[in-house]
């Protein structure tokens, strides 16, 4: 692989190029389907690159801000709506013993200590963001009520993380333009230094090694020895 063919690789200007032939209603229902996964309740779902796509796309004109949020929005609250259902659901099946031990009191307590504006506070902490979805119904909060307060929620943090994703991610394609040959350059530098790293590990003596295991052995023993 050349020079030219990893630059080509590493170019921002073709991952944007590729997004201009993508129908900006594709990418509104890739980042609806995410963040409706994510609205479920379900932890750890990567929803950032869809919707810095959208942020793209409402950069060069495409589509809007306004459309973004409300795309993702709505998703993530229907997958709240669903996470209630599937969550109250799924309490009901299990055995009194293991609901016990998941939380559902602890999810009653803040609900009687700060009503179901706790709804809206859980959407941007991820810690207690899954509990109070799943938790909401068995909980006793009505649809009515969590419908509510969890649509105010979701629209809420949909529209800070659009809005951010839209604007850092057009200053990240102006730096990316200012100094992409210094970015690609320090990439490769890194991957040289870790390969070089990896290589000598490789060819370094089991002799050497072995000294180096057994004088952590030592060490080890030694600390363990004072405690």
């Amino acid at each position: 692989m050349d020079w030219h063919t990893i630059t080509q690789v590493l170019s921002l200007d073709n991952f944007l190029n590729w997004l201009n032939t993508l129908d900006p209603l594709v990418v509104h229902l890739i980042n609806a389907l995410v963040l409706f996964i994510e609205g479920i309740g379900v932890p750890g779902v990567p929803f950032e690159p869809p919707m810095l796509a959208a942020g793209i796309l409402v950069h060069q004109g495409k589509t809007t801000l306004i459309e973004s949020i409300l795309w993702g929005g709505v998703a993530n609250w229907l997958g709240n709506i669903g996470g209630y259902y599937l969550g109250g659901r799924g309490m009901r099946m299990l055995p009194e013993r293991i609901r016990g031990s998941m939380g559902i009191k602890e999810v009653r307590g803040w609900l009687a200590r700060y009503g179901a504006w706790v709804v809206i506070i859980s959407r941007w902490f991820g810690a207690i963001r899954t509990p109070f979805i799943l938790y909401a119904q068995a909980a006793g909060m009505p649809i009515r009520t969590y419908a509510l307060y969890s649509f105010v929620g979701a629209m809420s943090w949909t529209a800070a993380w659009q809005t951010g994703m839209w604007y850092f991610g057009s200053v990240f394609i102006e730096l990316w333009h200012k100094y992409q040959w210094y970015v690609i350059g320090g990439v490769l530098l890194i991957l040289g230094v870790v390969y070089f790293i990896m290589t000598r590990r490789r060819k370094k003596p089991g002799g050497e090694a072995g000294a180096e295991k057994t004088g952590l052995k030592e060490v080890l023993d030694t600390v363990e020895g004072k405690e």
